[in-house]
């Protein structure tokens, strides 16, 4: 089966209209995810605030909440490409504007917000796009690359940021950042996408009554969700990984620079690129096993290795301080590096295998014509829990050490996996066997 979905992957590259728009995600996700390792390290290098990373971290998290049911409804009533185009030069622009006001943290919070906003736009237009520009029988090996890619531009991403970082300095960072959404704009060469614009005089009718409809549509997802158990569990554990995982995010620079004693290229390679490779290997294993174990433990065990993870992280400092007690030499200390990225390998794992999970398990127990609800709904859900979570972990790191409040999310987590163990054999268990 995965030789069959390797060579179809392969197939669609003969198919040189998918090619031009999957090598535009594979441009501009790279450039995403460099923006936001430079922005998060230089807003806490100017501040030196926990609270004003984790308020640039909620900033990028609001457009999502505000902006998602709109961007769907204009991704419906426009033509596509001429979305991706403008959403990838508009971003290209702003980070341009980086250089010239990088020096400043409330500029950095507000084309943080710019870029989050546009991005909400890109997305819904190229995920829509994929199905007008691939053939049905290669549906499935399209979405697999296209994932594959969302992990790899993750690795490389966060991999290339910190070295870049250093080697060529802020001003030919933001360039080089701003050159890959420029890069992406070879989605002018597709044809034009908008075969699903029945109407086009409707196109402004649409668009003005799409709140009103967003909100109609809220309420009947949310409604569904509550009255079913077993997506109304899952909706809740990814909502509270996704929470953690963005409180963990506005820690790191602190954690990274102060805790763990790394400098800024050391982050790439010793905390990001474990946390990347991990989440490849999520994905492999939870394919893997997902015809031989149930999905819920799947989430189950990776919300328990989260826990352990996030337990064992601060106890490094414990480690450090025997290793210099004792007076063991300077290999002692790769020997922590690698307890390290050991834990954080172990995190990425984690979490792409609860998520890889619930997104099927939600696929396959939601009916056909509410599962974009339930999808969207989610996006929503995951967002209004994490927000509060990232603004609440940004002041108590500014009266508590960030290792004291990362030991917190693990107990707190060994808490939630433990409800999730019982719910699921006392609750779902029954259920479904």
């Amino acid at each position: 089966m995965f030789k069959l979905q390797i060579k179809g992957s392969f197939g669609l590259l003969s198919n040189r209209n998918f090619v031009k728009l999957w090598l535009a995600q594979s441009f501009s996700q790279p450039a995403g995810h460099m923006l936001n390792f430079v922005l998060v390290l230089k807003i806490f290098e100017i501040t030196e605030s926990n609270f004003i990373v984790s308020l640039l971290v909620a900033l990028i998290t609001i457009p999502p909440i505000l902006f998602s049911s709109m961007a769907g409804v204009l991704a419906d009533s426009l033509n596509r490409k001429f979305i991706m185009i403008i959403s990838n030069l508009l971003r290209g622009v702003v980070v341009l504007g980086l250089i010239f006001f990088g020096d400043s943290y409330h500029a950095i919070l507000v084309f943080a917000f710019l870029v989050a906003f546009i991005e909400v736009f890109f997305g819904p237009a190229m995920n829509a796009s994929i199905p007008t520009l691939t053939k049905k029988e290669n549906l499935f090996s399209a979405n697999t690359l296209f994932l594959f890619t969302l992990y790899a531009s993750f690795l490389i991403g966060y991999s290339l940021a910190g070295p870049f970082l250093v080697w060529f300095g802020e001003g030919t960072y933001y360039f080089l950042v701003t050159l890959f959404f420029l890069a992406a704009l070879m989605n002018t060469l597709l044809p034009a996408l908008d075969y699903h614009i029945k109407d086009k005089e409707e196109i402004s009718k649409t668009v003005k009554h799409s709140l009103r409809s967003a909100i109609k549509k809220l309420r009947e997802g949310l409604s569904f969700i509550r009255h079913n158990y077993l997506i109304l569990t899952t909706v809740l554990q990814i909502a509270f990984v996704f929470a953690v995982e963005r409180g963990v995010v506005a820690l790191v620079p602190d954690f990274a620079l102060n805790f763990l004693h790394m400098n800024v290229d050391q982050i790439s390679y010793f905390l990001i690129t474990p946390v990347a490779l991990g989440a490849l290997f999520g994905a492999l294993l939870a394919n893997r096993l997902k015809n031989k174990i149930s999905k819920r433990k799947i989430i189950n065990a990776g919300i328990l290795v989260n826990a352990f993870t996030l337990t064992l992280l601060p106890v490094y400092e414990f480690i450090e301080k025997q290793g210099a007690d004792f007076g063991f030499s300077a290999n002692f200390y790769g020997v922590l590096i690698g307890y390290v990225m050991i834990l954080t390998f172990l995190s990425g794992m984690a979490d792409v295998a609860i998520i890889v999970s619930a997104q099927t398990m939600l696929q396959e127990e939601t009916q056909l014509g509410k599962r974009g609800r339930v999808f969207g709904n989610l996006t929503m859900v995951m967002n209004f829990i994490g927000l509060p979570v990232i603004l609440l972990v940004g002041y108590l790191a500014s009266i508590y050490p960030v290792e004291r409040i990362i030991t917190v999310f693990g107990v707190l987590t060994f808490v939630v996996a433990i409800i999730s163990w019982v719910i699921n054999k006392k609750k779902l268990d029954p259920m479904f066997e």
